[in-house]
């Protein structure tokens, strides 16, 4: 028998398995000893039908324990050894769908089991009593293989160990049943990966009833050997990444139910790498579930937290949508529409639109129970999008990091409000982070928002289609409480901050609007309301540039882009109610508008020459402004002009209404009528060599109908050269001026102006014009003075001219007080007095003036006639002793580094070339004019030059024009100082 069997074995198993399978059957040899009983089988084989490897084992040996099976009453085995068995299964084209190398097997046995069926096993039949001791599977070779995906999925080396197995043992339900190792069936199996994963199960195994209970862990598969069966569906690649997964479980059969528990599961994605083009799409550091607990008899799942970091995603967004959608999204396995893609008609598509409601009533009437889900927590940490958007025509980059979430716990239900917290960094520079609650089931969240330094540069993509500006800065920042819900309701409750914005005009390059600060003490914004209520607005150090260009619109308007007329047809098949709520304005209210430190430029290129001015210093406010009421809001701010002469600007003002409102006085003090020239020299047909000018004006607008009420006052004002302009009046303005001016030099003007805004022809110039007109009427009919009909002259002898700064006559007034003493020698019963005056801007320029060039003649140690005599801002020399004396005086005196104001400059100037000598002259200018503005004058300096100057009157009418000194008074100019002009003013008396 031992030698025959064996024989009769190797001869006979393979030709009828190869008979009944239809495939090649390889069994190279058989042993078996009678006396031992032992069992061994090598080199058995089923091939696929080419010959090629299917499955397949080295040598299988086995012990047969003849008197242990006949003692325990079942079938005994010992040392039961598969070794080196070889799977190799293969999913191989075909006209089917799903066709694998066995297939044909499973087919062939099919067939001969319907030749002859086997007869079905009695139901209820007890599995037979077996005992095997140490069972091993050492190194099997386990390959899965997808000819059509070629995918291909190996396991080198596959083990199984079992120490004892009985068919009859139970579990071990506690630590001392589990120490009698004889009566648990222990397994232990581990699967080897090609690529260096394991998949590795213990645990132990009962068969009646059926129990199994154990442990699972894969530990490091890798990912990028499963892609190769998806690829086809995706243009992205999977280039990195493994799984682990480990889990305690039990599955068991109780009354025929199926039962099956998880506990202390961890599962987690690591090192992921999707790459589109080799270039990298998503990495992923790690995602992980961490404690799965799931039962299937208490339908319950619960997951300690979901923690993930080291998210990169870079994509892209354009006008056909985000990449990342298109490229994760499968693609279709067929070019032809499925059924279920297929158009649905009007009846099908509105029985889909239906709400199914009755599917989930049938449900909760037939008590059909439902799974319980439970995630504690959410952590996801480091995150980072990298996205580049072109929705127009120029590319953005943002790049979100740093993004933090965490949240409480969730469950299926959705019941309870979600608690989270988020924090994330915008483009290495925005800082936002929020924390609050989310209500899924109401579909609402409140939160408390934090939003800092948000780049307002970064949206300069999204204006350049509708406005000619380019944002250069601008930081946003926000705190406050924000509430919305999933109908776009949304209240906001905070303050809002922009920091250093510059706004500039692309059309002339220039800059448009800018400000330091722009702070919102509180606002509240309500959609539902459609409101906007804010409490006060600071505006630190803003600017303004307004310009008139030459066909007389401004470059306000010039910011629009043009685009094309609105759609008709579209228009008309808007709903009615839509239009109207779209067209609902916006309830805004705003308590206060507080201005610190502004300015404003103000050009008007319509003249010849142009004229421009700028307004500094501006402070104010404005009051209780609201679209919401017909109460105006107030207005009171005030400025300069050139930095000495006073503008203020009051009244009541409501440009939020649909008709705006205002009625505002505006009033300039002391305006150097010079920077006026290229109105004088447009309309009036002469430039202006010096004067002053107050105005004062009193507008009111109602009804779009203005009203305006003017005062204008000229104090010294004297003509220069004539105009070429072709606007000038033909009326004799010299001559008119010179009647107008009253003894005291005022020319003093009133203006009534009224007009309808709604009028296409209504100009401010027909105004200017009517005021010249109304200058020469009143001109001609002013008289004479006094005292230039006493002497038969047109000289304005009550005023003795100084040049800013001197107490020294100039030739002029020598020659004025000279014709006066001829008259006062042919009225010998006047008398003169003489007062000193000054002009606190011009008198206290020169006299500062005149201490910086004391100061910089120490400074240098130089002669003081070593000093030029024309020495300006703009003569200064650049280099030698004045010139180091001037960056050192600086220095010592405004305590800064002089060569900043040379950087200063220069970054100015980036946008054009200078030359060095340029740069040199700027600098020294600078340094020059913020010298003079610090010098600090003597309280009594200004009184001191007014009495010098009485003084200088009384000595020249003595002693030149040899007036008699009983006759000259010198009145006292320093207890009231009088600050009309820089002179000295007489007054006659009788004596």
């Amino acid at each position: 028998m031992g030698l025959l069997l064996p024989y009769v074995l190797t001869q006979q198993v393979p030709k009828q398995l190869s008979k009944q399978l239809q495939r090649p059957v390889a069994l190279a040899e058989v042993k078996i000893n009678p006396f031992t009983l032992e069992v061994g089988l090598k080199g058995f084989a089923i091939n696929e039908k080419d010959d090629q490897a299917f499955v397949g084992f080295n040598a299988l040996n086995l012990n047969i324990q003849f008197w242990d099976s006949l003692f325990q009453q079942g079938l005994s085995l010992t040392d039961i050894t598969l070794d080196r068995p070889h799977v190799k299964v293969k999913r191989v084209q075909s006209e089917q769908p799903l066709r694998f190398n066995f297939s044909d097997i499973l087919e062939t046995l099919a067939q001969n089991g319907n030749a002859d069926p086997a007869p079905e096993p009695e139901t209820g039949e007890a599995i037979p009593h077996f005992i095997l001791h140490n069972l091993a599977i050492v190194d099997a070779n386990l390959q899965l293989i997808d000819e059509i995906t070629q995918g291909e999925v190996s396991y080198p080396k596959v083990n199984l160990k079992v120490a004892s197995f009985d068919s009859h043992n139970p579990i071990a339900e506690t630590q001392i049943d589990s120490q009698n190792g004889d009566k648990v069936n222990r397994y232990h199996m581990e699967f080897h990966s090609a690529h260096g994963g394991k998949i590795a199960l213990t645990g132990q195994v009962q068969l009646t009833p059926f129990d199994l209970i154990g442990e699972i862990s894969l530990t490091h598969i890798d990912l990028p050997q499963l892609w190769p069966f998806v690829d086809e569906y995706f243009d992205v690649s999977l280039d990195q990444g493994y799984v682990d997964f480990a889990t305690h479980y039990r599955v068991s059969l109780v009354d025929d139910k199926l039962e099956a528990s998880a506990t202390q599961g961890e599962f987690s994605f690591n090192a992921l790498r999707l790459t589109h083009e080799q270039q990298p799409l998503i990495t992923l550091g790690r995602l992980a579930l961490v404690n799965i607990n799931a039962d299937l008899a208490s339908q319950s799942l619960e997951v300690d937290a979901l923690q993930s970091e080291d998210l990169t995603v870079n994509a892209r967004l354009d006008d056909k949508g985000i990449d990342l959608a298109m490229l994760l999204t499968p693609k279709s396995s067929g070019d032809s529409p499925s059924p279920a893609s297929a158009p649905k008609s009007s009846d099908e598509q509105a029985s889909a639109d239906k709400p199914d409601t009755e599917a989930p009533l049938a449900e909760a009437e037939a008590g059909a129970p439902s799974w319980h889900a439970k995630l504690s927590q959410i952590a996801l940490s480091n995150y980072q999008l990298n996205l580049t958007e072109q929705l127009f025509k120029d590319e953005n980059h943002w790049q979100i990091e740093q993004f933090e979430l965490t949240t409480g716990p969730v469950d299926e239900s959705l019941s309870q409000p979600i608690d989270y917290q988020l924090a994330l960094v915008i483009n290495q520079q925005a800082k936002l982070q929020s924390q609050g609650q989310v209500n899924a089931l109401a579909k609402t969240v409140s939160t408390q928002v934090a939003l800092s330094d948000l780049g307002l540069n970064w949206f300069q993509s999204y204006l350049a289609p509708y406005v000619n500006i380019k944002v250069d800065g601008g930081r946003l920042s926000s705190q406050g409480t924000l509430t919305a819900d999933a109908s776009g309701q949304m209240n906001y409750q905070g303050a809002l901050q922009v920091d250093e914005l510059q706004v500039k005009d692309t059309m002339a390059n220039k800059t448009l609007v800018k400000w330091q600060q722009l702070d919102v003490n509180q606002l509240i914004f309500d959609r539902q309301e459609n409101s906007l209520a804010i409490d006060q607005v600071t505006l630190s150090k803003p600017y303004g540039r307004i310009v008139i260009n030459e066909d007389r619109t401004t470059n306000f308007q010039d910011l629009l882009v043009a685009s094309n007329e609105p759609d008709q047809e579209s228009m008309k098949d808007t709903p009615a109610d839509d239009t109207a709520q779209a067209a609902k304005p916006m309830a805004l209210s705003v308590n206060k508008v507080l201005f610190k430190d502004g300015s404003t430029f103000f050009a008007d290129n319509s003249l010849t020459p142009n004229f421009a001015a700028s307004i500094e210093q501006l402070e104010g406010n404005i009051a209780n402004l609201s679209s919401g009421s017909d109460k105006a809001a107030g207005v009171d701010i005030k400025g300069k002009i050139d930095r000495y002469a006073p503008v203020t600007l009051k009244g009541e003002i409501n440009p939020l209404l649909e008709l705006p409102y205002l009625d505002l006085d505006l009033s300039f003090k002391h305006v150097e009528l010079t920077s006026v020239n290229p109105y004088s020299g447009t309309y009036a047909g002469y430039y202006i060599d010096k004067g002053l000018m107050s105005l004062d004006l009193k507008y009111q607008l109602e009804n779009n109908q203005l009203v305006g009420d003017n005062h204008l006052v000229v104090d010294q004002l004297q003509l220069g050269k004539k105009s070429d302009s072709s606007l000038a009046t033909s009326l004799p303005v010299t001559l008119a001026i010179a009647l107008l001016q009253d003894r005291h030099g005022v020319i003093d003007l009133g203006l009534q102006v009224s007009g309808d805004l709604n009028e296409p022809d209504f100009s401010f110039g027909s105004i200017i014009a009517t005021a010249i007109t109304n200058v020469i009427t009143k001109a001609v009919t002013a008289p004479f003075s006094l005292l230039a009909e006493l002497l038969g002259s047109d000289d304005e002898l009550d005023k003795v001219a100084f040049e800013p700064g001197q107490a020294q006559l100039p030739e002029e007034s020598q020659s004025l007080l000279t014709k006066l003493s001829k008259g006062l020698a042919e009225r010998p019963k006047l008398t003169v007095s003489a007062k000193g005056a000054v002009d606190l801007t011009r008198d206290s320029q020169a006299l500062m003036t005149a201490q910086l060039h004391q100061a910089l003649i120490t400074e240098a140690k130089i002669e003081e006639t070593a000093l030029p005599v024309d020495l300006t801002a703009s003569t200064f020399p650049t280099k030698g002793v004045l010139s180091d004396a001037l960056k050192s005086l600086y220095e010592k005196t405004l305590l800064r580094d002089p060569d900043e104001i040379l950087k200063e400059i220069n970054q100015r100037n980036t946008e054009q070339e200078v030359s060095q000598e340029e740069l040199q002259t700027r600098w020294h200018i600078a340094l020059y004019n913020y010298l003079v503005s610090a010098q600090q004058l003597a309280d009594d300096a200004l009184g001191q030059l007014a009495q010098q100057r009485a003084l200088a009157v009384k000595q020249y009418l003595i002693e030149d024009a040899k007036v008699d000194a009983g006759r000259v008074f010198v009145l006292d100019s320093q207890a009231a100082l009088d600050t009309s002009a820089p002179q000295a003013l007489l007054t006659l008396s009788a004596q």
